[in-house]
């Protein structure tokens, strides 16, 4: 089902089914990949930007292993209205290489510009948070339940709202998004490209 379009409030709407017993496709969070998310929320320079950050961001993780996962995208850029950045919550496995914790955390510590939070949203206008799958089932659930709960509501109002989750590891569908967002920079007036 593709990603449903904003309700009368501006937002994505938590289900579009008719209730209990639905199939969990008409359900908050949709299943997308980039390239629609980018047709969908790709509706001007800033937005533009974003999702190109967003796009170079996915590429780091690739180009470190993250490979498998996915990723859930939210707050005001899944909105009607002008987006500062992009929240994205990444549920990732490490590379097979990182076996053991100290490597996990050598690792993690080498490469602060793709994980640590203040960084992410300087350089890639991400406000970005990461969840391991291959940890301990109770942290994984606690986690999940702690971000989607704090995500599948509008900040303001309370108003319930829906996300949408993006595969990690598709490097051709990013590259078709890129594409697009290329295409679609160069119809802006001059005075927009930056």
């Amino acid at each position: 089902m593709p990603i449903p379009v904003f309700t009368i409030d501006g937002i994505l709407p938590p289900f579009t089914g008719a209730g209990p017993g639905d199939d969990s496709a008409f359900m908050s969070p949709y299943q997308a990949d980039a390239l629609e998310v980018a047709v969908l929320f790709g509706t001007g320079p800033r937005r533009r930007e974003i999702l190109g950050k967003w796009l170079d961001h996915r590429s780091a993780l690739r180009d470190l292993g993250f490979d498998a996962g996915f990723q859930w995208l939210d707050g005001s850029f899944l909105e009607e209205k002008e987006p500062n950045d992009l929240d994205i919550v990444s549920f990732f496995y490490y590379p097979t290489a990182l076996s053991t914790e100290i490597q996990k955390i050598s690792f993690w510590n080498s490469h602060l510009d793709v994980f640590d939070r203040q960084r992410v949203r300087a350089s890639f206008l991400l406000d970005a948070f990461f969840i391991e799958l291959e940890g301990a089932p109770e942290t994984l659930v606690s986690l999940s339940r702690y971000y989607l709960q704090l995500f599948s509501h509008q900040r303001e109002s309370y108003l319930w709202k829906g996300m949408v989750q993006v595969p990690l590891g598709n490097a051709n569908d990013d590259a078709a998004r890129e594409q697009l967002l290329v295409s679609l920079r160069s119809d802006e007036p001059e005075e927009s490209q930056a």
